[in-house]
């Protein structure tokens, strides 16, 4: 599972979750604390919030065509982004960081 921190000024809030769920995937369905969507080459997408940090877990469709994969992936990167606050590349370097800390 990997975890996605907020920006300052962007709310982890379940309403505003919920809101850019059905924003970029349609729809989505409860499972406890989880909010789960399947789209493109994800067979299912897990999410849930986790203080200030959206934790997510994907499992995607290895045989899916690669132009639908680098749609699923360009629509994600746009959901995260919209969610969080933070680009593909600053969500890279964050991670990088964190890796450099352990």
């Amino acid at each position: 599972m990997r975890a996605y921190p907020f920006k300052r000024g962007y709310k982890p809030t379940e309403e505003r979750l919920e809101e850019m769920i059905v924003k970029h995937f349609g729809e989505f369905r409860k499972e406890g604390d989880y909010y789960v969507v399947s789209f493109g080459a994800v067979e299912e997408l897990k999410m849930k919030l986790d203080g200030k940090k959206l934790m997510a877990e994907t499992k995607t469709n290895p045989k899916a065509p690669s132009d639908l994969a680098m749609e699923t992936i360009k629509r994600y990167n746009r959901f995260l982004q919209e969610l969080t606050g933070y680009s593909a590349k600053e969500r890279q370097k964050l991670m990088k960081k964190e890796v450099e800390k352990s």
